[in-house]
């Protein structure tokens, strides 16, 4: 049975994300230290744009998967609607959500409570298919939902940071309770930053080993 295969564009686009989280922290935290608060938010506000659109794409190709897998006899009968595109739709909604707060001035840290929700949905996901081997790559697929699911979980510390130090001393009313400009414990948000960006590198290095093994696979030998 024919069928269009796009699971190595998925994973790219995936790959791409971490790019641009990773490139936009980097900026922010660098304009923070220098306490440019005002190009930390420009900084935020153009990777919030790619971030909205890569959620776009992804929410795309997320909602036309549900609509025409699972692909009987490939390599199973079993759900892969299930498996792979309901955890996209969740990511699409996540992506397109953090940019719409960031461009409308609305506080973040609503996407982070429900990058939270998301995180543990996608950590389940990634759990119960490595028990049912259900895919041929249990192990990539694994590392992969489990670094994801991490990520969106951070979400919920970065954006309270982003409300009250970057998004709160240029939107009045951003930020969740009043606070200062700067933190009163920096050395523990940094600590949270730096974790953050770690994951979103393991992140982006899972989706790259998944995504090099399905490129080899389906390229080879198209499924």
């Amino acid at each position: 049975m024919a069928f269009i295969d796009d699971l190595s564009l998925v994973t790219d686009l995936l790959i791409l994300v971490t790019a641009v989280v990773f490139y936009t922290g980097a900026l922010v935290i660098f304009e923070f230290r220098r306490k440019d608060s005002a190009r930390a938010y420009t900084h935020l506000r153009e990777g919030a744009f790619l971030l909205g659109a890569l959620g776009v794409a992804l929410g795309i190709f997320a909602f036309w998967g549900e609509l025409t897998w699972p692909i009987n006899g490939f390599p199973t009968a079993l759900s892969y609607d299930l498996f792979f595109f309901d955890v996209l739709v969740l990511l699409s909604i996540l992506l397109v959500a953090f940019s719409v707060t960031v461009f409308l001035r609305l506080p973040t840290h609503f996407v982070g409570m429900l990058g939270v929700v998301i995180g543990l949905a996608v950590l389940f996901y990634g759990f119960r298919a490595y028990q049912l081997t259900l895919t041929l790559d249990p192990l990539e697929t694994l590392l992969l939902y489990l670094a994801f699911g991490t990520v969106a979980i951070g979400t919920y510390p970065v954006t309270l940071f982003l409300d009250w130090f970057v998004i709160g001393p240029n939107v009045p009313g951003a930020d969740p309770l009043p606070s200062g400009p700067v933190p009163a414990w920096p050395k523990m948000w940094y600590v949270f930053l730096v974790l953050f960006m770690l994951v979103v590198i393991l992140a982006g290095l899972a989706a790259v080993y998944y995504g090099v093994d399905i490129v080899w696979g389906h390229l080879g030998a198209p499924p």
